[in-house]
């Protein structure tokens, strides 16, 4: 697909799962890496962390508190979209070896730029603070919503299809 059909796209997906499709060919076609068989887990977290992968694991952890907050921040489902799918590229970049946060947001951007456009905002908040997206975000920094940690029930089906 081109940009513009794959940013069409993006800004229509409904959950994780079809976001994180998205994230994976875009990192295939991008880097020739494919990986399989992570799951999505949403937590706790603090507020200065949006997700993480610990390295060797299955498992992207994503903090629910943020999510929450830029649903409910979000004007349109493409912002709120492009957050979880720039979040989602970060930490499979992580996933797939790539250790160097920094190097990690510059690649992100590359690939955003390559699958979305060069002026998707998805890229940006790759390389930038949050806030600057959602500037209401501040108001809420000590927000959390003290919830046990959830895993996402469909993530990665594509490579599990034989798990309904």
């Amino acid at each position: 697909m081109a940009p513009n059909s794959n940013s069409a796209a993006l800004s229509e997906a409904e959950g994780f799962d079809s976001i994180f499709q998205m994230v994976k060919e875009a990192t295939e076609k991008a880097t020739g890496m494919h990986r399989a068989g992570l799951t999505l887990v949403l937590g706790d977290l603090s507020n200065d962390v949006g997700a993480y992968h610990e390295m060797g694991s299955n498992a992207i952890v994503m903090n629910r508190n943020i999510l929450k907050l830029v649903e409910n921040l979000s004007k349109t489902r493409s912002k709120r979209n492009s957050y979880v799918f720039m979040i989602l590229l970060h930490e499979y970049l992580h996933s797939l070896g790539y250790a160097n946060d920094r190097e990690v947001r510059l690649l992100s951007k590359e690939i955003i730029s390559q699958f979305l456009g060069d002026d998707h905002v998805a890229g940006e908040m790759a390389v930038r603070p949050l806030n600057q997206f959602f500037p209401d975000l501040k108001e809420f920094q000590g927000f959390r919503d003290k919830e046990d940690y959830q895993t996402v029930r469909r993530f990665d089906s594509s490579s599990t299809p034989y798990i309904g």
